[in-house]
This record gives C-alpha cells, sequence and structure tokens, in this order.
C-alpha cells in the first residue's frame, strides 16, 4: 500500500480535503454505439471492459473530462465479437479553489469511474436488452 501513495502527487489526507469542496456538475452522454454480431453468440462470453479518461482544466475553476468505456464480449478473440458497446461521458466540476494538474491526475485514476460506472452499466443494460440478448449485469467497482 505504501508503494501505491507514493505515486500520487498529492498525500491521500489532502486530496480527500480538496475533493470536500468539488462539486459534480454535470454528467451526460458524449457518444455511443452499440455493435452486435449474432454469429459470435455462445454460451460463457468472456466480457472484457476498458476504461480511460482524459480531462482539461477549463477554467481555474472548472474541468471538463472524458470518460469513456470499451465493452468486448467475445468467444474467443477479438475481432470475432458477439457485442461491443462503447460509450463516452463527458463530466463537468466546478471547485472552489483552483483545480490542479496533481488532483485531476489522482481523481481521473481514482474518482472518475466511481462516477460514471453506474452510468454506464445501465447503458450496457439497456442497450443489450434492446438488442434482443439476455440481460448483462456488469460488476460493482471494489476498490
Amino acid at each position: 500500500m505504501a508503494k501505491d501513495i507514493e505515486k500520487y502527487p498529492m498525500a491521500p489526507s489532502d486530496y480527500r480535503n480538496f475533493l470536500r469542496q468539488v462539486d459534480l456538475e454535470e454528467i451526460s452522454l458524449d457518444c455511443c454505439s452499440v455493435k452486435t454480431n449474432r454469429n459470435n453468440l455462445g454460451n460463457n462470453l468472456k466480457v472484457e471492459v476498458q476504461h480511460k479518461a482524459n480531462y482539461t482544466i477549463e477554467e481555474d475553476n472548472s474541468a471538463v473530462i472524458t470518460s469513456s468505456y470499451d465493452l468486448t464480449a467475445t468467444m474467443a478473440k477479438k475481432k470475432d465479437f458477439a457485442i461491443k458497446v462503447t460509450c463516452a461521458f463527458r463530466v463537468i466540476l466546478s471547485s472552489e479553489q483552483p483545480l490542479t494538474d496533481d488532483f485531476m491526475k489522482i481523481y481521473n485514476e481514482i474518482n472518475v469511474d466511481k462516477n460514471t460506472w453506474p452510468y454506464y452499466r445501465e447503458f450496457v443494460q439497456n442497450m443489450i436488452i434492446r438488442a434482443g440478448f439476455p440481460p448483462l449485469t456488469l460488476p460493482l467497482i471494489k476498490r
């Protein structure tokens, strides 16, 4: 655990204190895509989800984050997918104090997915059912 603390540019207590005065202004859908290949459906599909987030500090006290998810469900190779669901959310933060790169790097790694993951889970569930597939429930984030 000590190694994890060393990789962050702020002490955990400083990060928590700064986070208390940050507000989540908006989470909105930026773009999405659902692709299906019914020929590759089968039992025991392997589901893999990738997440990445990028941020821009717009003004000293505002930041825009793009939180993107890519889900691929396959039997074997990724190119032989049965289902692909991609989605990007736009997250806007505001702060009483100027936002810094140090804070935003930690927020992107630790917090942004906790804010956007429930939206993505619901989007995937909804789109999978609309495509005529059995429900797919994605797990909780546990860390």
